[in-house]
């Protein structure tokens, strides 16, 4: 069995150290009942048992260390109102067992039996399967025990459960594989490790490791050869990966370590692991392929259909002066004809029956000249109809990219629409096409366009029938029967059938049984509802709200705008950071570092106890944090080089490493005073979201980057998605295709961090839809987005809106909610939300399925329904409390200072992004917010030392006051540029935050109760 590190030294110490209180925690974590208080007859053990009780109710453990504590004396003074030398008082063993269990009885947990510790080993098991780092599922088991009101392991035992999930998963699969180990298939594998004919020296494995991502049709072809070749070996191997328990999910994390991994590597493995690394290698690189180039088909569909619009537009315009031409010809002619008629009819001279001729004869020489300007008038007429022409002409470049695609990928038949599937097959049997193609998938239009008469028109036929694939893989009517994002939906979900068996206990572990009776919890929604009606309406009619202002058929909502803050030049803080030098970005990473060890979250990828280097870690945080790259940064730094970053960067370098150095950072502020002084309320936390954009660079070809003429014109790009909270600390990025929705990506940032809890989170009008409301309301999410354009969004209620004008109220309803709708799907609804919590897949894969639905899931129309009420009840609030509307648009106003910071540390290669693949955008992302933390890390720290040492109160006023009036966001301080040297750290920069330990680190500025 191998041993594993799941915490560092200083992270198992803080776990066994008791818990520290400030002065509020210490009220309420030491508030006893007085019945349990008088079990316990010395006055002296009183003092003892009231801090075992309330260690325990903080954190569900116990401590022996009692003696000596600094609680023993504020327990004897201020709640049991005593005078007793404490020193002098020592508990036996018996004594504590008997006081533990009274605790636990009382506060009803359970005892730890072998049932209660299956359920956490299984709960382990599920996370190691899930590839779960293993330091998050030791405080996952933490949590789950405490939801299963147990006492929490000690850590040898928690240590032991997961050193077992960790290493049963592999050692099952090597024992399940080992009966294959002379099975003929896995021949196939040893082409991997032979050298590539093509290429000198590189072996074939290499080859694979590379995944393109041009929509030119070399590559394109190249990537279809490749994909074709694991495709072989996945079908030929198949029964294999059934038989060993290989899964999607293991398949990624081995075949990523074949992919940093050298040849030689692999080959010193054993058989049997070896040929496990080498099938996972193959299943992950078909499920991978078979996303790239579906990626890059509705990527080739998507610019060929705009392709084909603009040219139609185009010869629309061009064609625009001659059809005006025409149309006054034929004003003109008509015109000319009635005149003429009417100086006939008019002329005297003519008997009746020579009008009669006359008017003949004018109208067979205007006929003609009418025919020639109607005959020009048809081509202008048929310009729509010619809009199939236009898609025609781009047939046959795309024919040679996307046919050999389409005829390879294999569809999930019994989760796809049927007429497509149809024609898909009948695509990929036969070499010609004929008029006898299945045509159920095209609309009368088409197959009119496509069916001219007798004339069949094949490569219109073949446009249309990819741009049907596309658009219905991207509306989930056809699904991949192998991929890791374009599955079927319910491919996604907790399996049916271990819902209905463990629902109980999954809305346990996640807090949610109050959700399951549907009846109680949707009237407590409705008596909430139906309060906010009254009370908005009621300040309406008696004027108590006079920002807002009704009309017949519609209303006006005003906000007073705050005040600014200040610019960055006249931020009142900024006098007090360091004005003489500037500071190297090293060294303030490197201070940083010394107080959170923040850099200990980068550990080897295959999470062995291989030691990093500390200038290499902090050099590839800059190069990447400040899009200098990493090959440039070996060239100008002192005391490292370009081939010891790039090992760095492929062992050490991860979307989760970042993330974790980051909540690492994220979870010191919150021991800050300061920290929670800048919020509104001390104890709520205000979070927001939002996007911003950044330019792909002209040379890298990336599937996650998409076209907005808005922001990169012809260029392509993609988003940065940050989260920040009230006090700027950036707790959670991701980068996304700026032509994806912004809303599924909410859910992600709120429950994927480990460090920070929203009260209320915000966001622009992108972050928000119908859907979004009842799923952030259902997961537990109090959800407040701005609202623009107030006047367009509609409320709903439980009754009729005749039941509300009843009532006299001037705001009502449009229509009543239909909770049949919502009560028919429930426990749908609670298995989709699981699925979320669980982590099966992210909140936005599932979103993205189902929301794609061309025709309405019963799920998303459900979720959608339910969450008109939740948006409703949020909307009444927005339109009654104004100093929500202003706190709402105050946190807004922080996420765009901290964009303006992104700029500023991301300055390199002009501020375009210069990775391909969505993982390396996402550790460049992290790596320059890890920058980012960091100096807003220091910039407290250093204030908060200056407060320590400030002469006197008015001194100490004057630097809260401009913290509260301004941003602490302020990098004017910090040198970002220059030669990088990792040879000499400054211990100056260190000592300007190295605040007084011995004060107490909770109230450092004397400000607490």
């Amino acid at each position: 069995m191998t041993t594993l590190q799941i915490l560092s030294k200083e992270e198992e110490k803080a776990f066994n150290q008791k818990p520290i209180f400030n002065f509020n925690q210490q009220k309420f974590y030491f508030s006893i009942p007085k019945n349990l208080l008088e079990k316990i007859e010395i006055d002296f053990n009183q003092i003892y048992f009231v801090l075992l009780y309330g260690y325990f109710k903080a954190t569900n453990k116990f401590f022996t260390d009692l003696n000596d504590d600094k609680n023993l004396d504020y327990i004897a003074s201020d709640i049991l109102k005593i005078s007793i030398d404490t020193d002098a008082v020592s508990l036996t063993k018996s004594t504590l067992y008997r006081y533990q269990q009274i605790i636990k009885q009382h506060l009803r947990i359970n005892e730890y039996t072998y049932e209660i510790k299956d359920i956490l080993v299984k709960e382990a098991i599920t996370l190691a399967n899930n590839f779960t780092h293993r330091k998050k599922i030791f405080y996952a088991l933490v949590e789950f025990s405490k939801k299963l009101s147990i006492e929490v392991p000690s850590y040898t035992e928690l240590y032991r459960i997961i050193t077992v999930a960790i290493n049963s998963q592999k050692r099952d699969i090597l024992e399940r594989l080992t009966p294959f180990i002379k099975d003929q298939k896995l021949n196939i594998l040893d082409e991997f490790l032979q050298k590539d004919g093509d290429y000198k020296n590189r072996w074939s494995l290499t080859h694979y490791k590379i995944l393109e991502h041009s929509t030119k049709k070399a590559a394109m072809m190249v990537s279809l050869q490749k994909f074709k070749t694991i495709q072989s070996k996945f079908n030929i191997l198949e029964s294999i990966f059934i038989s060993g328990g290989i899964t999607p999910k293991i398949a990624q994390y081995h075949a990523k370590w074949i992919e940093k991994s050298q040849v030689f590597q692999v080959k010193r493995k054993k058989d049997v692991e070896s040929n496990f690394l080498l099938l996972s290698f193959v299943y992950y690189q078909y499920l991978i392929r078979n996303d790239n180039l579906i990626d890059r088909f509705i990527s080739t569909v998507q610019t060929a259909k705009n392709s084909s619009l603009r040219s139609q537009k185009e010869y629309s315009f061009e064609q625009e002066p001659h059809k005006n031409r025409v149309i006054q010809s034929l004003e003109n002619a008509n015109l000319s004809t009635l005149n003429d008629i009417e100086a006939i009819v008019k002329d005297s001279d003519l008997s009746a029956v020579q009008k009669v001729a006359t008017i003949e004869k004018l109208l067979q020489q205007k006929t003609l000249a009418l025919n020639e300007i109607l005959t020009e008038k048809k081509v202008f007429d048929t310009v729509v109809e010619c809009k199939y022409d236009f898609i025609e002409s781009k047939s046959v470049s795309l024919q040679g990219k996307l046919s050999g695609i389409l005829k390879a990928i294999e569809f999930d038949e019994k989760a796809s629409n049927k007429n497509l599937i149809e024609a898909i097959n009948y695509f990929k049997n036969n070499p010609t096409l004929t008029n006898k193609v299945p045509k159920a998938f095209l609309d009368e239009e088409e197959r009119i366009a496509v069916f001219d008469g007798d004339k069949f028109k094949v490569s219109l036929y073949k446009i249309l029938l990819f741009f049907h694939v596309s658009d219905a893989i991207k509306n989930g009517t056809l699904n991949l029967k192998y991929s890791y994002r374009y599955k079927n939906f319910d491919d996604y979900m907790i399996d049916k059938d271990d819902w209905i068996k463990n629902k109980d206990l999954l809305l346990t572990k996640h807090e949610m049984e109050y959700l399951k009776p549907f009846d109680t919890f949707m009237n407590t929604v409705k008596d909430k509802v139906e309060a906010s009606y009254k009370e908005t309406n009621h300040n309406i009619l008696n004027g108590t709200n006079t920002y807002f202002t009704a009309s017949d058929d519609s209303y006006i909502l005003k906000t007073p705008k705050l005040e600014k803050d200040e610019d960055e030049e006249k931020n009142p803080l900024a006098k007090y950071f360091p004005t003489e030098e500037y500071l190297s970005v090293i060294d303030v990473l490197n201070s940083i570092d010394k107080e959170t060890d923040f850099l200990s979250s980068f550990q080897h990828y295959s999470q062995s106890r291989i030691k990093s280097n500390h200038n290499l870690l902090l050099a590839s945080i800059l190069g990447y944090g400040c899009n200098l790259s990493l090959s440039r940064m070996g060239k100008i730094s002192k005391g490292i080089n370009e081939n010891q970053l790039d090992n760095t960067k492929i062992w050490y370098f991860s979307e989760d490493n970042t993330t974790e150095a980051n909540d690492k950072i994220v979870a010191y502020m919150e021991k800050l005073e300061l920290v929670k002084i800048v919020r509104h309320h001390t104890d709520i936390n205000h979070t927001s979201s939002d996007g911003q954009k950044y330019s792909i660079a002209s040379n890298i070809d990336s599937t996650n980057a998409g076209h907005s003429n808005k922001y990169f014109g012809a260029d392509k790009g993609v988003v940065t998605y940050t989260f920040i909270d009230e006090s700027n600390r950036l707790f959670h990025s991701t980068v996304i295709n700026v032509s994806e929705r912004e809303s599924g990506y909410v859910i992600d940032g709120l429950l994927h961090n480990e460090t920070v809890k929203s009260d209320l989170h915000s966001g622009d009008s992108h972050s928000y839809t119908e859907l979004i409301f009842g799923l952030t309301n259902i997961l537990g999410f109090n959800f407040g987005p701005r609202i623009k354009n107030f006047k367009d969004q509609q409320l709903y209620g439980f009754f009729t809106p005749k039941h509300y004008h009843n009532l006299g109220y001037k705001l009502a309803p449009k229509r009543k909610i239909n909770t049949q709708i919502i009560k028919e799907s429930w426990d749908d609804i609670l298995r989709f939300a699981v699925t979320i919590k669980e982590r099966k897949t992210t909140a936005t894969q599932l979103l993205k399925r189902l929301t794609s639905y061309s025709r309405q899931h019963k799920l998303y129309t459900a979720l959608k329904e339910f969450g008109k009420i939740i948006k409703s009840d949020f909307l009444l609030n927005y339109i009654d409390d104004v100093k929500l509307r202003q706190r709402i648009e105050k946190q807004l106003n922080k996420i765009e200072a901290s964009n303006r910071f992104s700029k500023a540390v991301f300055f390199g290669n002009n501020q375009e992004f210069t990775v391909a693949t969505t993982e390396e955008q996402n550790v460049a992302n992290n790596s320059k917010r890890l920058i980012q933390n960091a100096i807003i890390l220091w910039n407290y720290l250093y204030l908060t030392k200056k407060l320590q040492h400030s002469k006197n109160s008015t001194e100490k006023d004057e630097i809260l006051t401009a913290l509260k009036n301004s941003s602490i966001i302020h990098w004017s301080h910090i040198n970002f540029y220059g030669i990088y040297d990792f040879t000499n750290y400054s211990k100056r920069v260190y000592n300007l935050i190295a605040i007084d330990k011995e004060k107490e680190f909770m109230q450092p500025l004397g400000l607490g109760n």
